[in-house]
């Protein structure tokens, strides 16, 4: 689903908890201040009432964005106040305090929210969130309940406080992605001159990997070098993430793998950030895997081309619409102009072809680079294309 869906999260989360409680309470719910007994908009006695009385910042994941170079989301926990009717709309009797004791049951036994069952807009604007919402009671000293209930119109009435985190709303503003540094795009992508500098990976017991050069690599570049040590045991092979690669040994200690397009093609792997490991299968059958080390699986962006209000991106590991997380940015004169994350599977072999609809608003009429990025890799590759 779209992240500008997410505007309508706080809204959605209350619309979710109103049907969990009808859904599991069989009580109607309504929404706002605990109201007196003819103050319930017609709806039927007995009934639970929510009200969205606070809400605050996640401190945990403030300013945590959802990929590099993305603006932070605004993660918010919504505090609520559950209050209980009973069938003369009384809040303050044994029955409405029968009621109350369905409405905490329901809600323990939804601590981690379902996001189903709900209208459409409502579940397009909960869907992008990447965690799982989680209801927590909290303390309700009658100090907050007495602050909350003041006024002529509103008495005391016993309630429960529970909250909802975390709650995304994204950012509105394209991301702010820049070309790769150390990527010559005169070439086609290649790595610069200088080349890229290696990641340093704790030993543990066994084969263990000291480097991996280079780190960042597309499938059918040159083979990747492994250093480290007992890598001349018998049976290596190279694990990256579900793919097995045969390990070729050198006489100066070192080894390297070939990351062929066939081996790496898009039905078994994704770009992305992958653990690289040396696996043995031992004489009894068990696997006895090194160290992790972790390299980045780059998408190839061959190709882009406007076709009747699209954009056509051809190469490989360009993603999926199920479980990869594909961006794709305009940019121009230094700058993201304009961010799409709704990118549609085309026809073809797997990850080779995808399809970007050009939303409005319209963008100027000039030349473009098209920036690729599947689960937080970048595509070397940047061409160009031209609006009209």
């Amino acid at each position: 689903m779209p992240l500008a869906d997410s505007s309508r999260a706080i809204g959605a989360v209350t619309a979710l908890l109103g049907a969990r409680l009808e859904l599991l309470t069989n009580h109607n719910v309504t929404v706002g201040r605990p109201e007196p007994p003819n103050g319930n908009g017609g709806v039927g006695n007995p009934r639970l009432n929510l009200f969205l009385y606070e809400a605050t910042f996640d401190p945990h994941l403030r300013n945590t964005p959802l990929d590099d170079g993305q603006p932070a989301p605004l993660w918010l926990v919504l505090k609520y106040l559950l209050t209980p009717f009973d069938d003369t709309g009384e809040s303050d009797t044994g029955g409405a305090y029968a009621v109350l004791g369905d409405g905490l049951r329901a809600l323990h036994a939804n601590a981690v929210l379902p996001v189903t069952g709900l209208q459409a807009t409502d579940q397009a604007a909960l869907d992008p969130n990447p965690q799982r919402m989680r209801v927590t009671f909290n303390e309700t000293p009658a100090s907050l309940l007495s602050s909350l209930m003041q006024g002529t119109d509103e008495k005391y009435r016993f309630s429960i406080a529970f909250e909802v985190r975390p709650v995304m709303i994204a950012p509105a503003p394209a991301g702010d992605y820049a070309l790769l540094i150390g990527i010559d795009y005169t070439a086609g992508g290649a790595p610069a001159a200088n080349g890229g500098v290696g990641l340093a990976v704790e030993p543990t017991l066994g084969p263990t990997i000291d480097r991996v050069l280079p780190t960042t690599f597309t499938p059918g570049d040159p083979p990747v070098r492994i250093e480290g040590t007992e890598l001349h045991l018998a049976g290596l092979q190279v694990q990256l993430g579900p793919v097995l690669l045969p390990l070729v040994r050198h006489a100066d200690g070192t080894a390297t793998f070939d990351p062929t397009t066939a081996a790496l093609g898009g039905d078994v792997i994704s770009a992305g950030s992958h653990g690289l490991a040396l696996a043995r299968t031992l004489a009894n059958g068990r696997v006895r895997r090194s160290n992790l080390a972790v390299v980045n699986l780059l998408p190839r962006l061959a190709s882009a081309a406007l076709d009747q209000g699209a954009l056509d991106l051809h190469g490989t590991q360009l993603g999926t619409d199920d479980e990869d997380d594909v961006i794709v940015a305009l940019y121009q004169d230094g700058a993201t102009v304009r961010l799409y994350d709704t990118i549609a599977d085309a026809a073809g072999a797997a990850q080779t072809h995808r399809r970007v609809t050009l939303t409005p608003p319209a963008l100027p009429a000039g030349t473009y680079r098209v920036l690729l990025r599947v689960n937080g890799q970048q595509a070397r590759q940047s061409p160009e294309v031209t609006l009209p």
